[in-house]
């Protein structure tokens, strides 16, 4: 659907024009007819009509008495619309070179100009940047100057700029003269982010952290304590296999374990192994860490009706993901917006030593056999089925079912190593102070972000390290494209 009247239709006061419309396909289309905006009396003749075989209709418009700006709207009953801008003056009509006066650091990718008559911008500014209802409307490029036509001498103006949802400004124009063009600068300003829309894939990455390999290697010592302290290795083991046992069944194992000293007969089998379970543990975790410099990865998403606040999704701490490493899914945090699209994130993220340590541990199992977990690594070093055979199980556990009790109490005895952390109260932190600027989209959303992160990682009672580092968001959306 589209007006027959090309740009701005141009009235002087009280004057009747027809106004004609033509629709496509061609069919007896009923048009209902609006006029948008401050029409300072005028009217049509008719608010609803119908189109003729070709599709074509018409309305009488009756000019204002004033000088005015508005806009006449056309629309049929499945929602299909056009309007036209219209002006009214007695002293004629002048064109408008709208051009934009900006010293920011945003990127416009092209310009809408709206002009309105008898209204101040202060008035206009509440809708900004969408242009005032019944304006003059012309779109232009981001490097040359926005052209309305047909805009009206005599009443005050208002021009109004905007860029997307990005940038706006407005200025009052009283100098067009009719017949001529004039170059109207109008001041631009930044729109403020919609932080609410944030949605990034973060990358928090270390550069510096003086002291942080001491503390991964406490907590490496930690794990290993609760795993398998030194010389208790068959004591602890032998425990965690009755455990594993059917709860029936643990009197018979302890029946036998106490009659065929299965205590020394662990001791001395573990003893025989080249590499003490412990040292090969210790070993693993080692490898992972050297292999996995700690980084964090998530999602960073705005929150509606929480200003100031977002979302922090952790997906991975290192190459550990961050449910292995004991970090809730969420986090809430500051996220907040200073001037030149500066945008700082700042919060707490927890997460458990023991339980990251455990994860670098599997990586380092990973790169050294083809072992499904660490467990299943640890109870291939023990030869477990050895240790079976060597025992001989007891009534209803012979030596296949000892072998697979062997492998049960590694599991138990690893699953309180990766606990050792929760089971000291020493749940760590991760400090989060991150300050840089962002690129935004049209629409106000921050689609990419570089900051530098300075924060501290802290592990049990005042051991913390100071860390520097950087910040790398992107939009997936961005990313995808």
């Amino acid at each position: 659907m589209a007006f027959e009247e090309r740009g701005t239709l141009q009235l002087v006061p009280g004057e009747l024009r027809t106004v004609w419309i033509r629709a496509q396909p061609p069919a007896p289309y009923e048009v209902s007819f609006t006029l948008l905006g401050e029409a300072a009396g005028a009217w049509v003749d008719r608010t609803t009509t119908v189109a003729d075989e070709n599709g074509r209709a018409s309305v009488q418009l009756h000019a204002s008495t004033l000088g005015s700006t508005f806009r006449l709207r056309a629309a049929t009953k499945d929602g299909t619309s056009a309007e036209l801008g219209v002006s009214v003056s007695a002293e004629g009509f002048g064109t408008l070179r709208v051009i934009p006066a900006y010293e920011g650091r945003r990127v416009a990718k092209d310009w809408t100009a709206s002009v309105v008559a008898e209204a101040t911008c202060e008035e206009i500014a509440a809708a900004a940047p969408e242009a005032p209802v019944g304006a003059l409307v012309a779109h232009g490029g981001p490097d040359e100057p926005v052209v309305v036509e047909g805009a009206p001498v005599g009443p005050s103006l208002s021009v109004a700029l905007h860029s997307g949802r990005i940038m706006w400004g407005c200025v009052g124009e009283r100098e067009l003269q009719a017949g001529s063009a004039r170059d109207v600068w109008v001041p631009i300003k930044d729109l403020p982010i919609d932080l609410a829309a944030t949605r990034l894939d973060a990358k928090l990455t270390l550069v510096t952290a003086e002291g942080l390999n001491a503390m991964l290697e406490a907590a490496t010592e930690q794990l290993l304590d609760a795993f398998l302290p030194a010389g208790e290795e068959s004591e602890l083991l032998l425990d965690a296999m009755q455990r594993a046992a059917p709860p029936d069944q643990a009197p018979a194992f302890a029946a036998q374990r106490l009659e065929h000293d299965w205590d020394a007969a662990t001791q001395a089998h573990l003893a025989a192994q080249p590499i003490p379970l412990r040292n090969r543990c210790r070993g693993w975790a080692h490898a992972g860490l050297a292999g996995t410099p700690l980084a964090l990865d998530g999602q960073l998403s705005g929150v509606d009706n929480m200003k100031g606040r977002a979302l922090f999704e952790a997906t991975w701490l290192g190459s550990v993901t961050a449910d292995s490493a004991g970090v809730p899914p969420a986090h809430f945090m500051s996220w907040t917006a200073d001037p030149g699209d500066v945008l700082r994130l700042a919060g707490t993220l927890t997460w458990v030593p023991s339980r990251y340590i455990g994860g670098v541990t599997g990586l380092g199992v990973a790169a050294e056999s083809a072992a499904e977990s660490v467990p299943a690594a640890l109870a291939a070093a023990a030869e477990c089925p050895t240790l079976g055979e060597l025992l001989g199980g007891y009534p209803g556990c012979t030596g296949d079912c000892m072998a697979t009790l062997c492998a049960g109490g590694i599991k138990l005895l690893w699953r309180a190593g990766l606990e050792a952390s929760e089971t000291a109260g020493m749940i760590g932190e991760i400090v989060v102070n991150a300050s840089g600027p962002a690129q935004i989209n049209s629409t106000a959303a921050p689609i990419a972000w570089t900051a530098d992160w300075l924060g501290t990682i802290r592990y049990g009672e005042g051991e913390q390290v100071s860390v520097e580092g950087q910040v790398n968001a992107v939009s997936p959306d961005t990313i995808a494209n």
